[in-house]
């Protein structure tokens, strides 16, 4: 098995023209481990060659089983044409995310569970209809309410928005401090795999968690049904910048609509009647978000939106504020640095089950080889 996996590394470097020196520096790896692996020689970590497979775009996995399977070579979509300010030092985070997209996918089927909705292509991305200054808007609502019916769940405030994301969309999530000036996140996507990464010192989700729903809910439009057209996808967006084009509205239009949902707000609140007075409106927004978990800029925007209050009052609505009244409404994001808490969850139930071995553990985890497993610590 030594001597496959040493051929197809070598393969590798050699098609993408790379040096021992050029993989050894970005994987970590030392020289004379990468020289003995390709060697077919034993020596080499288990969590050392997840690391070079990483480097030439070999998944992990398939390579320490004798396979080749390669990945999608990236292509950068940024999505504000105007704002060309993406950071380099962000693309390792978003290919860590994807990792942890494509382990999530991996570990799903190794366990025997159904696809993801991702995974078994459950939705179809399709380009923005802009003919009309509202289309991407009302698209944005017929795609939330088409994901809210797949759900299931027409008019119910959703729960965990993590959770959610994860479980049900097959997309891992990871919190990391993104370098790209003024992001709150970052969405990637390449083939059946996707990942978001929130900024985990994104000031305004500090002073208000519920921003968490928010922006998963935004990315998860992005990724579901933005064209990626076969590559790697990535979106970036600019909390201070609200015009956008036609993909940012769609999002945002979506984002409002999965978690304030046209039929349970009419349930909540009754039927739409244009509410002008100021007090009167700011009482509706308090309502509605505290049933749903929403902030107050989202809500206030959405009732408007849907002439549950006049359009006349939108700005004055956004330099005040409403009362949250509601049950809390938490996002259990992964603490900055660590794994996406999902692909954790079926790592531990891969492991326990006997179809990881501890270094295939530790690998998808990124741990280091003499770290402990999180689960082992706890036993202890």
């Amino acid at each position: 098995m030594l001597e496959i996996i040493g051929r197809i590394v070598k393969a590798a470097r050699e098609r993408a023209k790379l040096s021992f020196e050029d993989v050894s520096r970005d994987s970590g790896v030392a020289v004379d481990a990468i020289a003995s692996l390709e060697y077919g020689q034993s020596g080499v970590a288990t969590t050392e060659l997840f690391d070079v497979a990483r480097v030439l775009s070999l998944d992990p996995v398939a390579l320490l089983r004798g396979r080749e399977v390669t990945r999608a070579v990236p292509s950068i979509f940024l999505r504000h044409a105007g704002h060309q300010d993406f950071d380099d030092r962000d693309n390792d985070l978003l290919d860590e995310a994807l990792s942890a997209g494509r382990a999530l996918a991996s570990l799903r089927s190794r366990l025997g569970e159904v696809p993801a909705a991702l995974q078994a292509g459950t939705f179809r991305q399709t380009h923005v209809t802009a003919d009309r200054s509202e289309a991407p808007a009302r698209e944005g609502y017929r795609l939330a309410s088409s994901v809210r019916s797949w759900l299931g769940n027409t008019g119910e405030p959703l729960g965990d928005m993590r959770e959610l994301v994860e479980q049900r969309f097959g997309v891992a999530i990871l919190t990391r401090t993104l370098a790209t000036a003024r992001s709150t996140a970052a969405s990637v996507r390449a083939e059946e795999a996707a990942g978001i990464v929130l900024h985990a010192r994104d000031l305004h989700r500090k002073k208000n968690p519920l921003l968490a729903r928010v922006h998963l809910a935004h990315e998860l439009c992005h990724i579901l049904f933005d064209p990626s057209d076969g590559g790697l996808h990535i979106v970036v967006d600019l909390d201070a910048d609200r015009r956008g084009h036609a993909a940012e509205q769609r999002a945002r239009a979506f984002s409002a609509e999965l978690l304030l949902p046209l039929a349970g707000l009419v349930a909540l609140l009754g039927a739409p009647r244009g509410v002008g007075d100021l007090n009167a409106a700011i009482a509706l927004i308090s309502k509605a978000r505290s049933h749903f978990g929403t902030s107050h800029e989202i809500t206030a925007n959405h009732l408007c939106n849907l002439n549950f209050i006049d359009l006349r009052l939108r700005d004055h609505l956004e330099a005040e504020s409403s009362r949250f009244t509601g049950a809390a409404f938490m996002t259990s994001l992964p603490p900055e640095g660590e794994a996406s808490l999902m692909v954790r969850q079926y790592v531990q139930s891969a492991h326990e089950k006997g179809l990881l071995t501890d270094g295939e553990a530790k690998g998808l985890l990124s741990l280091d080889r003499l770290e402990a497993l999180p689960w082992d610590e706890v036993a202890l």
